[in-house]
């Protein structure tokens, strides 16, 4: 009864993850589009982007998206209609994914040794991962992951415990796709990265890789 609780748990949380609009991944569909400080017109304009510039939901109100801009550390405004989801995002379970408000540390195991500071790459990286944990301790009461390391340079490595087994399949592969499009924020869109999930013994369980 207790698995079946805790896979039920799981898959409630993923199934809420798939429909959600926070954290997914979205494309500028304009040239020269302004990022605002508010929700208007008459905010203040932070930042001028371009056609297929990344940026990731944060909220809505009316028809405007505060979204953060990785390449350029800004967290502003734009019109929806100027705005698309990612073409690999859609379906995916992004998930509800609000990292710099909620998030803390994983008391991680790292390849390196050393904490990398909380703007890198992997820093930002963590602290989604976090919110991931947080996220499944609210809905079944478990963690899914206990670390989160350095894999070369464009690559990250994900310790997954022993409740990821008790998900299905579509579940994990929606767990893989939201993690790699965080990893993807993080690290910027313009090279090749790696994310692998691995078991506490250090076991290949899936991997994803891609531009």
């Amino acid at each position: 009864m207790q698995l079946a609780s805790l896979a039920a748990g799981l898959a409630v949380l993923v199934a809420g993850a798939a429909l959600a609009a926070q954290g997914d991944a979205l494309l500028v569909t304009g040239s020269n589009v302004n990022v605002r400080a508010g929700p208007s017109t008459e905010a203040g304009v932070l930042a001028r982007v371009g056609v297929d510039e990344p940026a990731i939901e944060r909220r809505r109100q009316g028809q405007w998206v505060e979204v953060e801009l990785p390449g350029q550390n800004v967290l502003g405004w734009i019109h929806a209609s100027l705005l698309a989801r990612a073409p690999d995002q859609a379906g995916a379970a992004a998930a509800d994914v609000d990292a710099g408000a909620r998030a803390t540390q994983i008391a991680a195991t790292e390849a390196v040794g050393t904490e990398a500071p909380d703007d890198s790459p992997l820093g930002r990286f963590r602290r989604d991962v976090a919110y991931f944990n947080e996220r499944a301790v609210a809905a079944a009461g478990v963690d899914l992951f206990t670390g989160v390391a350095p894999l070369g340079e464009s690559g990250v490595q994900v310790v997954a415990t022993e409740a990821w087994a008790t998900m299905s399949e579509p579940g994990q592969q929606n767990y893989l796709t939201a993690l790699f499009a965080r990893w993807r924020a993080a690290a910027g869109p313009d090279q090749a990265l790696r994310l692998e999930i691995v078991d506490p013994s250090g076991a290949l369980m899936m991997e994803k890789s891609g531009p």
